[in-house]
Formats: C-alpha cells, sequence, structure tokens
C-alpha cells in the first residue's frame, strides 16, 4: 500500500500542469502562489506528525499506554486523509 496525502497530490498536479514537452517546471506567479500555499500545508503536515511521534514516545517511556493511544489515533487520523494506491 502506497500512501499520498493530498498536499502531495496537489503539489504534484501543479507540477504537472506547469511542465513544458522538455521537461521544464514553467511557474508564474499565480503557480507559485499556489505552491507556497501547499508548501506551508506540507510544512505543517510534517511538523504535526513529527510532533506526534515525539509524544508517542515520551509516553511510552513514562508507560502512559493511554497516551500513546491517543497520540495513535490523532496519527491514524492524518494517515486516514491520505489517498491510498
Amino acid at each position: 500500500m502506497f500512501l499520498i496525502h493530498p498536499v502531495h497530490r496537489k503539489l504534484a498536479e501543479i507540477v504537472f500542469m506547469n511542465t513544458d514537452k522538455n521537461g521544464n517546471l514553467v511557474l508564474g506567479n499565480a503557480e507559485l502562489q499556489l505552491i507556497r500555499k501547499e508548501l506551508r500545508k506540507n510544512m505543517e503536515l510534517v511538523y504535526r506528525t513529527d510532533a506526534l511521534k515525539e509524544l508517542s514516545f515520551i509516553a511510552y517511556l513514562m508507560g502512559d499506554m493511554d497516551w500513546v493511544q491517543e497520540i495513535e489515533k490523532e496519527l491514524e487520523e492524518i494517515e486516514a486523509q491520505c489517498i491510498r494506491r
């Protein structure tokens, strides 16, 4: 199973739609604005995922399995947003 988050799919669409016959990426201001927006979303996704994984490890070290399960549910919600391929 391969997961693609909607942010990554949107970035791929923007690049695909703005690639010329020679494989060069040609971006105008409008496309750059779209990419900046998606890159920000990507940064937030990565930051949130990494933070949750670190918290999960801390909860595990503390022996708080209820907290680990809560965090795992949040990580599963992020994964559920992904398109399964």
